[in-house]
């Protein structure tokens, strides 16, 4: 029988991001960041230091639970996670996808086309990067979009294909006037195709 956890808000939302921790919203509207490896979780939990199986879960309002059915509870959370300011919180990225199209006119080894969200960054969530050449001087750069500035992007489509998530497409175009949503459902996407 689970303990009572009256004093303790629900989950609302989970995120994974590329610095190995997970963002926790909790149905007051707190955001907290979880970092395992900094919570001393890997000893006894050595999966949670592998990106894809991180971000290999599923959460309910009182748990969060991965795929080889290890949980902790909302209260385990709370105490092992942080507060995390507004600046911080947009400032955090995940890594939706990316690929390496070399050779190309650019690049004989390395032309990267890469696809990133700002999850909580609900002004310019979406980015768009390429990596040509590797290194300090490398050739690419990237761009930030609003969802609106996405859709009205001529190559967007083009790219998230070459970045190896053509899937992503389908959600985009679905949840073309919510952001949130839209960055919801890819989230979702990405942890169900996580590998474990």
């Amino acid at each position: 029988m689970k303990e009572e956890q009256t004093d303790i808000p629900n989950i609302k939302k989970v995120i994974p991001i590329d610095t190995y921790g997970l963002i926790f919203q909790f149905n007051n509207l707190e955001y907290r960041i979880f970092e395992p490896g900094k919570s001393g979780l890997y000893n006894k939990n050595a999966f949670l230091a592998y990106p894809n199986k991180l971000k290999s879960f599923t959460f309910k309002v009182d748990e969060i639970v991965w795929s080889n059915q290890v949980s902790f509870d909302k209260r385990f959370i709370y105490q092992n996670s942080h507060s995390i300011s507004l600046d911080d919180l947009q400032r955090n990225y995940l890594t939706v996808s990316f690929k390496n199209q070399a050779p190309t006119t650019e690049h004989k080894t390395h032309h990267e086309y890469r696809f990133y969200l700002l999850p909580l960054n609900y002004d310019e969530p979406f980015v768009l990067e390429e990596s040509i050449g590797g290194g300090h001087a490398e050739m690419g750069g990237s761009v930030r979009y609003s969802l609106k500035a996405l859709l009205n992007s001529a190559d967007w489509k083009d790219h998230l294909e070459k970045s190896g998530c053509a899937w992503a497409i389908d959600i985009i175009e679905q949840n073309t006037n919510d952001v949130e949503k839209t960055i919801n459902a890819i989230v979702s996407e990405i942890c169900k195709r996580s590998i474990f």
